[in-house]
């Protein structure tokens, strides 16, 4: 586990804070949905930060209604007979606050109290919306299924990261690394658009791939129909540079910088095999193939042969078994894996 430094601790704290506000200001508002209430229990339990920082704005949000007007009063008043105070109730009862420090002081320092207040009133007034930008990420090795509050299914792979920020014409998201499948809800007033590395891929109730690496940037559809907006993709004029490319089902988009866009139709049940916790190589170069292996564990294979480079590999292989591929490969090929600070040296 990575561990967090004072500014990184600091950051993570403010940003709960933050993310505390915005969802009590909209579970008290009257477009409260289940779909709603459910993405507000699955940040509760993301972080001990998230608990403790929405108990610590629930009373300065108590203050604000036992002050306000008997005309607000009412509906800002029902916190302990609501259901985010039962969602902290149970994770207490379930040893959820356990990992976390004790419980918060309740006299906040003066400045964080009149801050919060400051910013609960104008939210609550409806002067200020604060928006926030829920964050999803995986580790090496994890996978991690999210259902956003529109419906959408994201299922990301091993070593990803997605910020989603959603608003009232749209749905925004960026992929920051790894890949990610999307299986977009249909609201044709709200077009779904994913932002990656200077690209934009906008959909309509469809199911597509984007995946992330180093130099590269791939969008491979699934079902349905996106547009690619991109200043590399494939157009033979210069005033046609910004013409998104329409990808029909089963199509691949490959964009770099340093090379034209390429579209291909790969096999989709290797595009989508990491969901199975497999990885399906088909006549592969073996650099690719350890490079594939190597996103889904810690351990990593390193091709420390000519001869070994320019080998071909095809095969299923189990997600997570850097090991176990590198030996039978050297099996295969006649080749010996050595160990040596915490990599696999394939010679």
């Amino acid at each position: 586990m990575t561990q967090q430094g004072p500014d990184n601790a600091s950051r993570t704290v403010l940003v709960a804070r933050a993310e505390a506000s915005a969802w009590i200001t909209r579970l008290h508002g009257l477009d409260r949905t289940p779909e709603m209430e459910a993405g507000f229990r699955r940040w509760l339990a993301e972080r001990p930060e998230n608990a403790q920082e929405f108990e610590g704005l629930t009373e300065v949000w108590e203050l604000l209604g036992a002050g306000a007007s008997s005309r607000a009063a009412p509906r800002l008043g029902r916190w302990e007979r609501s259901a985010e105070a039962r969602e902290l109730q149970a994770l207490r009862a379930h040893g959820a606050s356990s990992s976390r420090p004790g419980p918060r002081p309740r006299r906040w320092h003066k400045g964080l109290a009149l801050a919060a207040c400051a910013v609960l009133a104008l939210a609550a007034f409806g002067v200020w919306r604060l928006d926030f930008e829920p964050t999803y990420a995986t580790a090496v090795g994890e996978q991690r299924v999210v259902r956003l509050d529109d419906g959408t299914r994201i299922s990301l792979n091993s070593d990803s990261r997605l910020v989603t920020a959603f608003g009232a014409t749209e749905r925004r998201v960026r992929l920051v690394r790894g890949e990610v499948l999307f299986e977009v809800a249909r609201d044709t007033g709200r077009p779904f658009v994913v932002d990656v590395d200077g690209h934009s891929v906008t959909a309509l109730g469809t199911s597509f791939v984007v995946r992330r690496d180093d130099l590269r940037v791939a969008v491979t559809l699934i079902e349905g129909k996106v547009a690619v907006a991109s200043a590399t993709t494939r157009q033979p004029s210069r005033s046609q540079a910004h013409a998104p490319e329409i990808l029909k089902p089963g199509e691949r988009l490959i964009l770099s910088a340093s090379a034209p866009s390429r579209l291909d139709n790969p096999r989709l049940e290797a595009v989508t095999a990491w969901r199975r916790g497999e990885v399906l190589l088909d006549d592969t170069p073996l650099p690719e193939a350890a490079a594939e292996m190597n996103r889904y564990d810690a351990t990593a294979i390193v091709i420390d042969s000519p001869r070994a480079e320019r080998l071909i590999v095809s095969g299923l292989y189990h997600t997570g078994d850097s090991a176990g591929f590198a030996h039978s490969i050297a099996r295969m090929y006649g080749l010996r894996v050595v160990e040596h600070d915490g990599r696999l040296y394939v010679r």
